[in-house]
């Protein structure tokens, strides 16, 4: 089975998984913010903006240098799992000091213990990288998919259960550490691993060189992609940082799960195709493709319909996000995009490609969010139509450089999912022309939305049916045919 096919099959499996895991999630997110209030996800983003950077380095790149390596000895992932556990200890510490300083910034002594709390996930995560790297490496995403959808399923059933039971902040915390142990005890299982007693330092430098120049190219994406919520936490109350971070957090979903997906596979892909220029830009493309085709029509959905599902799913005290949240759903089309290159500058063994556009983007967004955020709520989209938009750009003209892909080559890939989803806009508009739309009868507004989203749904899938039915009956090849 060639790379390309297995990689396929094992996204196929993985996001049928993530599918199952994601519908539930959702409708128990939903209920949980329901249940808590804008001020417990304000707070839960202050707990974890310091200790989120730590985590950036909790592993030094050392999964991402397992799986792009050839071939790998059971010395040295003995002494690489050894070094990442030693680093977990420490970031633990580091969890339960660095807490009193992080109630110091943002002047609110209650997220001293949740930070605290953190601790634990490093460990946990400490423990669970060489298993789930090496289960990438091998391409086994049914087995991650399992347990990923295993581990949410148990998660979010606590988090329900917690919440009723007057947990506030801690349901969101407790969440995260059920989910990442379930995943560790699977993932173990799994992988059929166990490290020997035995630690080289000197085994392991070869891949620190690799793996810390990702970690640091992490760290600089960690930087950009918080200093919007660090800045807010300064500038504004708990209760509109959690508005925003919440907003962010549905309309990030999507590239979360779908797109996380599609690089977590494409990644091993791209790693065991690094020395075949032509077989590695035809993945490349196809990998374009399926996000396209995948995200496109969701994001410009959510922008459509996003005010109808936020104000009959929840409650008032969230309205106030339906501006923010419209407009995060088109700043993440462009995410979704941009994430596959550095996989693939990685793959190629040029992660301080990716070092610099992260670089670039912090020291271009940083300033941008300090400024945003102190002239309102809804200026902070600013930096994100104008910096983001322009470097989001630039970086993907560079990696098509630096792969020998045409700019040409890229947009015929985009072009499918581009005009149905532009024809889907225009069915969903049309669709507010319908008697029982929602501004005429508010006891219908379920079944008006529902009735836009069908529309939407099938106008798109019958468009690229129409214009790109080539690709679809090579999915549906892929998928049946062993």
């Amino acid at each position: 089975m060639s790379v390309e096919k297995a990689a396929f099959k094992g996204a196929s499996w993985l996001g049928i998984f993530k599918l199952c895991s994601q519908l539930f999630s959702w409708s128990i997110t939903v209920v949980v913010a329901r249940i808590l209030s804008p001020k417990d996800y304000g707070i839960m983003e202050m707990a974890t903006v310091i200790t989120g950077y730590a985590a950036m380095f909790s592993e030094l790149g050392l999964g991402s240098a397992i799986i792009q390596r050839k071939s790998i000895d059971e010395k040295d992932l003995s002494s690489l799992f050894w070094l990442i556990v030693l680093i977990s200890i420490v970031l633990a510490f580091f969890a339960i000091f660095a807490a009193y300083p992080t109630s110091w910034i943002f002047k609110e002594p209650r997220v001293i213990p949740i930070t605290q709390a953190v601790s634990i996930l490093f460990i946990i995560t400490g423990l669970l990288i060489v298993p789930n790297s090496l289960l990438q490496k091998g391409l086994k995403f049914k087995q991650i998919g399992f347990f990923e959808m295993t581990g949410v399923f148990i998660s979010s059933i606590s988090m329900l259960l917690i919440a009723k039971a007057g947990g506030g902040v801690w349901t969101l915390i407790c969440g995260h550490i059920i989910r990442e142990f379930v995943k560790l005890c699977f993932a173990s299982y799994y992988c059929k691993w166990f490290p020997r007693l035995h630690f080289d330092f000197k085994s392991s430098i070869s891949y620190l060189k690799f793996g810390i120049t990702i970690a640091v190219g992490g760290s600089f994406y960690y930087i950009y992609n918080k200093c919007d919520r660090f800045f807010a936490g300064k500038n504004w109350n708990a209760g509109s940082l959690g508005l925003y971070s919440f907003a962010l957090e549905l309309a990030s979903m999507p590239t979360n799960k779908i797109v996380t997906i599609i690089n977590q596979v494409s990644y091993a892909g791209f790693a065991k195709l690094q020395d075949q220029e032509k077989e590695f830009n035809a993945f490349f493309l196809n990998i374009i493709k399926s996000i396209s085709i995948l995200v496109f029509p969701l994001y410009i959905g959510l922008f459509l319909v996003g005010e109808d599902v936020i104000r009959l799913f929840l409650n008032e005290k969230w309205f106030g996000m339906i501006f923010l949240f419209k407009g995060l759903c088109l700043v993440q089309i462009f995410t979704s995009l941009i994430a596959v290159n550095n996989y693939a500058l990685n793959a190629k063994g040029r992660p301080q490609r990716t070092l610099l556009f992260n670089l670039s983007m912090t020291i271009c967004l940083v300033p941008s969010f300090y400024f945003a955020t102190k002239y309102g709520f809804k200026t902070i989209l600013i930096p994100w139509f104008t910096i983001y938009f322009v470097l989001a750009i630039l970086q993907v003209l560079h990696t098509l450089s630096k792969l020998k892909i045409s700019i040409a080559s890229y947009l015929t890939v985009l072009r499918p999912s581009v005009i149905a989803v532009v024809v889907m806009g225009i069915a969903v508009l049309l669709a507010e022309l319908i008697p029982f739309s929602l501004s005429h009868y508010a006891n219908m507004k379920f079944i008006a939305l529902s009735t836009k989203i069908l529309i939407g749904g099938f106008v798109y899938i019958g468009i690229i049916a129409l214009i790109d039915k080539t690709s679809l009956l090579k999915v549906k090849k892929m998928i049946f045919n062993k």
